[in-house]
C-alpha cells in the first residue's frame, strides 16, 4: 500500500452495491485519472488487488486499506456501528473523518452508509439531521431533491435547514445563482398540509433564500423549483417513482419501435436522438447523491451503480471538494 498523500483523496467502498468489486474498482480507476486525487479503495484486499489487474496498470497514488467484515444491504445501521467496525463503510468513513480534503463513496447499504458518516463524522454543529440529497434528471432541466430518505419523521425546522442546505448545494454545485425553492405539498395554498407542512413554510418564507412557496408533484414536472424539500418518507417514494417511470417509458418506447417492420426501420433513423434523451433522464451520469449536514463529504450511491456510475461519483466528489461546500454551509447556518 502507498503512503496516503496530502492531496485530495478519495475514499472508495470497494465492496459495497451489486456488483462490488470489480465494477466499483472499475470505475473508482476511471474517475482517479479525471479528478487527479488519490485513491483509496476499502474492502477485501485479495479481490481488489485482482480487480486492479485487470483495469490498472500504473497505481501510484492508489492505495488499498484491508476490511473484513461484510455488509449486507439487510444489516441494521446500528448492528454495523456496533459489531461491524471492520467493514469498508465504518472505516472509510471514520478514514473520510480523519483526513483533510477527503470525501467518501459507496453503493453499498444506505442506511449503514448514514449511520456510519453520522458516527465518525459528526453533524454540523447547529444542524439537527442530515439529509440525502439527489439530483433528479428531466431532460433539459433538474432539480435537487432535499431529503431523499435519511429523515422519516421531521420537524418543521429540518424543513428550514434542508432548504438551507439545498439552496448552497444549488449554487455551489449546480451554478444556479439564485435557486427557487419549494416546499412539497398537496397544494399551493399557504395554510394546506399538515401542521408541521404550515409551520414549515412560515419559515422559509423568512429564511435567506429564494423561497417560491408550495410545490404539488406536477409541478416538479415543469421545472417551476431548482430545489424541492420533502421530508424523507415522502422523498424516498418520489425518487423510486422517478426511476420506475423512467424505466418504464423507455421500455414502452422499445416496444412500439420494435413492433413491426416499419416501426423497426424508423428506429434506425432515431436511434441517436434516442439515445440522447435516455442519457437526460441517466441517474448515473450524476453518480451519487450528498449526504448534507455532516462534516465530512458523504456519497451514497445507487445499490445498482456499474463503473460508469462510479466513475461519476468520483467527479462529483471532486466538485464537492473544490467547492468547500462544507464551510458554505457552516457559515450560512451559523448566521
Amino acid at each position: 500500500m502507498n503512503k496516503i498523500s496530502d492531496r485530495p483523496t478519495l475514499i472508495v467502498d470497494a465492496m459495497g452495491g451489486d456488483y462490488a468489486p470489480d465494477e466499483i474498482v472499475k470505475g473508482a480507476v476511471e474517475g482517479k485519472e479525471l479528478t487527479g486525487s488519490d485513491l483509496v479503495l476499502v474492502g477485501s484486499k485479495n479481490k481488489i488487488i485482482d480487480v486492479l489487474s485487470k483495469y490498472c496498470i500504473n497505481t501510484e497514488g492508489i492505495n488499498i486499506i484491508n476490511s473484513s467484515d461484510d455488509i449486507s444491504m439487510d444489516d441494521s445501521p446500528s448492528d454495523v456501528i456496533k459489531r461491524k467496525k471492520n467493514s469498508s463503510i465504518y472505516i472509510g468513513t471514520d478514514l473520510a473523518a480523519r483526513t483533510k480534503k477527503s470525501a467518501f463513496i459507496s453503493a453499498g447499504n444506505t442506511g449503514a452508509v448514514m449511520a456510519c458518516s453520522l458516527f465518525n463524522m459528526k453533524r454540523i454543529e447547529s444542524i439537527q439531521r442530515p439529509a440525502i440529497a439527489v439530483v433528479i434528471p428531466l431532460g433539459e432541466s433538474k432539480f435537487v431533491l432535499i431529503d431523499a430518505g435519511a429523515n422519516v419523521e421531521v420537524k418543521p425546522v429540518y424543513f428550514k435547514q434542508f432548504a438551507v442546505m439545498g439552496d448552497i448545494y444549488c449554487r455551489e454545485l449546480m451554478g444556479i445563482s439564485n435557486p427557487r425553492i419549494g416546499l412539497l405539498n398537496v397544494g399551493t395554498e399557504k395554510k394546506k398540509g399538515s401542521e408541521i407542512i404550515i409551520e414549515a413554510h412560515d419559515l422559509l418564507e423568512n429564511a435567506n433564500i429564494n423561497f417560491i412557496g408550495n410545490v404539488e408533484g406536477r409541478d416538479i414536472f415543469d421545472s417551476k423549483a431548482d430545489v424541492v424539500v420533502c421530508d424523507g418518507f415522502i422523498g424516498n417514494i418520489l425518487l423510486k417513482a422517478f426511476e420506475g417511470m423512467a424505466k418504464f417509458f423507455f421500455k414502452e418506447i422499445k416496444n412500439v419501435l420494435t413492433s413491426n417492420f416499419l416501426t423497426k426501420l424508423s428506429a434506425l433513423f432515431l436511434k441517436k436522438d434516442l439515445k440522447l434523451m435516455k442519457k437526460k433522464f441517466d441517474y448515473e451520469e450524476y453518480g451519487g447523491a450528498l449526504l448534507l449536514g455532516v462534516d465530512g463529504l458523504s456519497i451514497i450511491s445507487h445499490g445498482s451503480s456499474r463503473a460508469k456510475a462510479i466513475k461519476s461519483a468520483l467527479k462529483f466528489a471532486g466538485d464537492a471538494m473544490r467547492s468547500d461546500i462544507l464551510k458554505k454551509i457552516k457559515e450560512e447556518i451559523n448566521k
